[in-house]
């Protein structure tokens, strides 16, 4: 056994974890709509599980404010508010930039190859409309600029959003305009940058981040809650 280097197993998930995978999935697909009522019994037939694990992953969700649990009533998937909506935009603002200005700090270099990579695989979709590779490189594009800052605290806070903000993107579709539009911010974002202008890159991506959510789409997704 002389000289051999010691193995590292990743510990198998439980079946806990493996349904709360698989019920966030549901969540930000709109599977599970905002405001829709879950039960365990239901859930359990639908995962062909006990509702055990079933209830420890709602548990886990409801923690991440995926669900609400409320108390004689049952269990339902969140829902949004117009100030609900503004409140998640506000702080994924304050929090990207936060991300821009410390990775400019410490990982300039890497997130510069990542941005630039990101806006090459999107230049195609000016000559294509695909809306699913669109929402892809879209949350990616932010998920770069949140994951070179650097700053588990910080990662870890814009986690608790970023999950609500790609359930709210999936239920809304996007013109070829809207799509062109949002990766020609993306790239003069990523030019403020290579430019070292940091806060010429933090005013472009609020302004890009406030798009997204104008009152119409508001509107649009707290109508959803209200239907269930």
């Amino acid at each position: 056994m002389r000289g051999l280097e010691r193995i590292a197993f990743d510990a198998p998930k439980s079946l806990a974890e493996i349904t709360e995978e698989r019920l966030r999935q549901l969540i930000v697909n709109g599977e599970l709509e905002f405001g829709e009522q879950v039960t365990e019994s239901r859930l359990s037939d639908l995962f062909g599980l006990s509702k055990t694990p079933v209830r420890e992953a709602l548990l886990r969700l409801s923690i991440a404010g995926l669900v609400e649990i409320k108390a004689r009533s049952g269990t339902y998937v969140f829902s949004l508010t117009d100030k609900n909506i503004c409140d998640i935009s506000t702080l994924r603002i304050t929090l990207e930039q936060a991300a821009i200005r410390s990775a400019m700090r410490e990982n300039a270099a890497r997130l510069m190859e990542e941005l630039n990579r990101n806006l090459d695989a999107a230049r195609a979709l000016h000559a294509t409309f695909e809306l699913a590779t669109y929402r892809a490189l879209d949350h990616e594009f932010h998920q770069i600029l949140v994951r070179h800052s650097d700053n588990p605290y910080l990662i870890d806070c814009y986690s608790t959003i970023s999950t609500k903000v790609l359930a709210m993107r999936n239920r809304l579709t996007f013109s070829r305009e809207y799509i062109n539009k949002s990766i020609d911010e993306h790239r003069a974002v990523t030019r403020a940058l290579v430019e070292n202008d940091v806060d010429g890159a933090c005013i472009i991506l609020a302004e890009h981040v406030n798009c997204g959510f104008t009152e119409r789409t508001r509107r649009l997704l707290t109508d959803i809650a209200r239907m269930q």
